[in-house]
Formats: structure tokens, sequence, C-alpha cells
């Protein structure tokens, strides 16, 4: 980003409870290593994130939010229903802070937001996710009839 003169966007890192070794290490001031990535998005997660990682924390401004795996899996679900894409919850993740208004977004008229698939998510893979947070199907997108 400072390479092409956007330093002064700010980026806003979001991770699940689980695989937070980023916000973690930011909170700390130093390398942390969790014992173990036991959230869902295991794509998402590093034990330790890279020095050069927790430097930039420094360098520009990165605001880290946490989220559940709950709120990553409901955000692939509604994604899935709005987009009719798949995107596993390592990507969920950061939807989350779109879909629940985070207050780290609030501020922002249009926050982009990097979306990716990943070939960790198909159908079957994401109805038992949604079993298994016991969530219900995601709400009717305010444009699509019913």
């Amino acid at each position: 980003m400072h390479r092409n003169g956007l330093h002064q966007v700010p980026v806003i890192a979001v991770e699940t409870e689980g695989a937070a070794s980023f916000s973690m290490s930011v909170q700390a001031g130093r390398l942390v290593t969790l014992p173990a990535i036991t959230s869902i998005a295991t794509t998402l997660g590093a034990k330790t994130v890279a020095l050069a990682a927790l430097d930039w924390a420094t360098k520009h401004e990165i605001a880290c939010v946490t989220v559940t795996d709950t709120q990553a899996v409901a955000a692939c679900l509604a994604f899935a229903n709005d987009m009719r894409t798949l995107v596993e919850p390592a990507c969920g993740a950061s939807l989350a802070v779109v879909y629940e208004n985070h207050p780290a977004v609030r501020r922002f008229k249009r926050p982009l937001v990097v979306v990716c698939g990943g070939i960790g998510v198909d159908l079957v893979k994401l109805a038992g996710w949604k079993n298994q947070f016991m969530l219900a199907p995601p709400p009717q997108h305010p444009l699509q009839e019913t």
C-alpha cells in the first residue's frame, strides 16, 4: 500500500478466535505463538505471524478485530445467499465485520473487503458448518424478491 501511495488508507485485520496470532502479537508488542489453531478457519490461521507483518502494525494504521467461528460461518452463509459465491470461514471472518456493521467499519462509507473463495469450501462443508453452529438460514437480501 505504501509503495502505491496508499499509506493513508487504514487496514482492518480480522481473525477468528482460536487463530488470532496477529492480534495477540500486536497487543503484546512481540511475536506470540499460539499452542494450536483451534478455529474452524484453519486456512486463516498461523500459529505465529511473520515478523514483517507485526512490524507493519507500527508503520501503518491497522485495527485488529477478532470474530467468533459462528460469526465467520454466518457471514459465509449470508455471502453465499447474497452473491451466490462460496467462501471459506477465513474469508467469512472479514465479511462478518461488514455484515454485522462492526464498529471498526462504521466510519467508512464504502469499505473494501478482499474476498477469496478458497478450495476448502463446498456446499456440503458449508451445510455442515451451518449445522455445527446451529445457524438459522441467512436473512433474505432486501433487494431479492420473496
